[in-house]
Formats: C-alpha cells, sequence, structure tokens
C-alpha cells in the first residue's frame, strides 16, 4: 500500500511577546497546543494535518504534513486555524502585544519521510507508547509509524516562505483562497462524522453555501 505525502517542519515564536510570555514561557500551556493540534487536523481530516514537537520559551515547533495537493507556496499562513484556536478558545492573546499577530515562522524546512520520522521519534523524542497520546492522538501521527513504504511527493521542490506577508493572523475575517477550499472541502467530506450536533451545523453551513453560489452555478 502506498500514500503520498508531503512534509514541512515549522519553527514558530511570538511574533510580539507580552511581559507575561517573556516572564513565564509557554511550557506550561504546551497542552493548550496539543488541544489546537486535534482541532486543526479534525477541521482538515484528510487534507492535512500537523503534530506539535516542543513547545519551549517563546517558540513552538511542529510539523505540517499534506496527505493529498500541496500547495505551490508553503507559509505559515497554513496554520492559521491553529493559531486562531489558541487565541480565541484558551486565552493566549495574554501573549501578545499585537492584537493581529501571535506566532511568526522563524524556519520552514521540506522534509521526506525519513528525515520526518526521524525528527519526530529521535530529534524530539515522541514515542507510541506515551501516555499522552492516548488523550492527543496526534503527538504520534500515523504517519510516523508507518508499515509500508510511504510514497513521497518532492516536498523539496515546493516554496516555502518566512516572509512577514506570509505570517499568520488571528482576525477571523482574514483567510486566503486555499484555506476556504481546503475548509469548504473538509466540511463537505466530514459532514456525516462527528457529534449529531456537529453533523448538523455541518450539513446546515452547506446548505446556507449552496444558496449562495447556485445564482454563479446557474448565470456564471
Amino acid at each position: 500500500m502506498n500514500r503520498s505525502y508531503t512534509y514541512f517542519y515549522f519553527d514558530l515564536k511570538l511574533k510580539s511577546p507580552s511581559e507575561a510570555a517573556l516572564e513565564k514561557g509557554l511550557e506550561n500551556f504546551s497542552e493548550d497546543t496539543y488541544d489546537a493540534a486535534e482541532f486543526f487536523n479534525h477541521r482538515f481530516q484528510g487534507i492535512k494535518k500537523i503534530t506539535v514537537l516542543e513547545v519551549e520559551g517563546i517558540a513552538v515547533r511542529l510539523m505540517l504534513v499534506y496527505e493529498r495537493s500541496t500547495p505551490e507556496k508553503v507559509t505559515a499562513k497554513e496554520l492559521t486555524v491553529f493559531s486562531r484556536f489558541l487565541y480565541n478558545e484558551r486565552g493566549w492573546d495574554k501573549f501578545t502585544k499585537e492584537p493581529s499577530k501571535l506566532f511568526i515562522p522563524i524556519k520552514i524546512v521540506p522534509m521526506e519521510w525519513h528525515d520526518a520520522q526521524f525528527t519526530i521519534d529521535a530529534e524530539f523524542e515522541n514515542h507510541p507508547e506515551d501516555e499522552r497520546n492516548k488523550r492527543w492522538p496526534s503527538l504520534w501521527p500515523d504517519w510516523a509509524n508507518f508499515d509500508f513504504e510511504p510514497e513521497d511527493r518532492e516536498a523539496n521542490k515546493v516554496e516555502v516562505s518566512c516572509d512577514e506577508d506570509d505570517g499568520i493572523s488571528s482576525y477571523e475575517d482574514e483567510i486566503t483562497d486555499e484555506q476556504l477550499l481546503a475548509v469548504l472541502n473538509s466540511i463537505v467530506l466530514t459532514q456525516n462524522l462527528g457529534s449529531k450536533e456537529a453533523k448538523e451545523a455541518k450539513k446546515s453551513t452547506i446548505k446556507q453555501i449552496k444558496k449562495l453560489i447556485v445564482p454563479w452555478a446557474i448565470y456564471g
């Protein structure tokens, strides 16, 4: 069995750390990042997923993996949902002095599977038997323990950018076209998954979107 994945290592840090962040660091709030990763992975199920590798000082390091198509350009904007969850749902606004930004990327490194697997297993010492993996499955993702030879796409040919304009925003109304398509695709693919409330919410969203785009589908 083959699967096609691309892997990207992200080194993020707070863009404008508050006094609280500088004084206390983020280590004691690492569980918030695990919750954010679970939320992100559920939102983009079957499309892309992240694994938090380390929370240290004012930095968060993680692995982003695409399971299907990979954007022509990979930037920190791909992590907007992750950052927004921390900012809005876990109160991480207290860690930044700039309301519009939480993180900026310091490094984005394309990797092949064996490098990504070594990074999560050896370099950051995450292991499948860790007790916390039962609560946060994303800490040991399926790709880290493949029992088949994965079919890697060539991530090294993908453009990556750490430019200021490609940073992560925490504003609700900022979303790229690629993110919009990914979210819509995720909603459609998972509309029959989850709790009764979640399924009803997704079906309602799909119905509303269809009403909005029907005229464009008919008249162009």
